[in-house]
């Protein structure tokens, strides 16, 4: 176990001792990324293409878990004919190519979004979680059909640190 992993193990060990619902330590530790989506799409066919939300400024890697999203400007009615795909991606600094890592779909699977109502991004792919140092998040946006007007939107991702 690296130095890391004995001051959250420690740091459990005291949490252990408190009353019920304290949030656990990785939850405690989490890195909050912010991005807003500042405007809404100017047509239902409006992609966005790996727009920089966020750069890895610590000397380790993290790794996204999770996100969720807010509509603020307006609501999106899900369809399987026209929708969109939103999807924040990790990129190595270096010049390689970007990976999908948190994806959410504007179809009826994924749901309506309700203005102003929290929306969980709950499709992870492990493999693409990543953001070593140096490294960057994005977000791009993909059309289906004749698409759908995104509209001004919040978006949180959480992140933890890496063991190293």
């Amino acid at each position: 176990m690296t130095v890391w992993g004995d001051i959250k193990k420690a740091l459990a060990g005291v949490q252990a001792l408190q009353s019920g619902g304290l949030p656990s330590i990785d939850e405690l530790l989490a890195i909050h990324i912010l991005y807003d989506k500042a405007a809404a799409d100017g047509m239902a066919s409006t992609a966005t293409t790996d727009a920089l939300v966020w750069m890895n400024p610590f000397s380790f890697p993290v790794y996204l878990v999770a996100a969720e999203a807010v509509a603020t400007g307006a609501g999106i009615t899900a369809s399987d004919t026209d929708f969109a795909t939103l999807t924040f991606r990790t990129r190595d600094g270096v010049g390689g190519a970007s990976a999908a890592a948190l994806t959410i779909i504007t179809n009826l699977a994924g749901g309506n979004w309700t203005q102003n109502q929290r929306k969980a991004i709950t499709s992870l792919t492990k493999a693409n979680a990543a953001v070593p140092v140096g490294g960057q998040v994005t977000f791009s946006i993909a059309k289906t059909g004749s698409g759908v007007v995104v509209p001004v939107s919040k978006f949180v991702l959480k992140a933890y640190r890496a063991e190293s």
